[in-house]
């Protein structure tokens, strides 16, 4: 019985952990989707900001997903509230973006990092609310 628990539990480690990671991928690229400008140009052109404030919202989808992995019952629900967690992210851009436009392109370092807490926060937020 022994063995085959731990077979399953690295099947479901596997499963989980690929499934983060495609859907990490997803994301990203769905941000770049929804950000005006090109952040794999600026990230290679060294714009410092491109790169923070695309890390704060790789962090704050992470952190639902890590909860959700940890909480729900069901795979089904980890992959939907992943797909929650991006909608989040993807708005808390926007709505910074509409409040602080251009920032990311002029490189303000300052600015990106505003992008960055506010997508970790919303992020934390989103995975605490997991917890009853």
């Amino acid at each position: 019985m022994g063995i085959l628990n731990s077979i399953e539990s690295v099947f479901w480690f596997i499963t989980y952990l690929g499934c983060s990671l495609v859907m990490l991928g997803l994301f990203v690229q769905l941000y770049f989707l929804v950000t005006p400008h090109d952040d794999m140009q600026l990230i290679h052109g060294g714009n410092i900001s491109a790169a923070i404030a695309l890390g704060g919202a790789m962090l704050g989808f992470t952190f639902p997903l890590l909860m959700s992995s940890y909480l729900q019952s069901t795979f089904f629900g980890f992959i939907i509230w992943g797909a929650i967690a991006c909608l989040v992210q993807l708005a808390v851009f926007k709505a910074v973006y509409w409040f602080m436009p251009r920032t990311i392109e002029l490189n303000n370092a300052a600015g990106a990092t505003v992008f960055a807490v506010v997508a970790v926060c919303a992020g934390l937020m989103n995975a605490a609310s997991f917890i009853p």
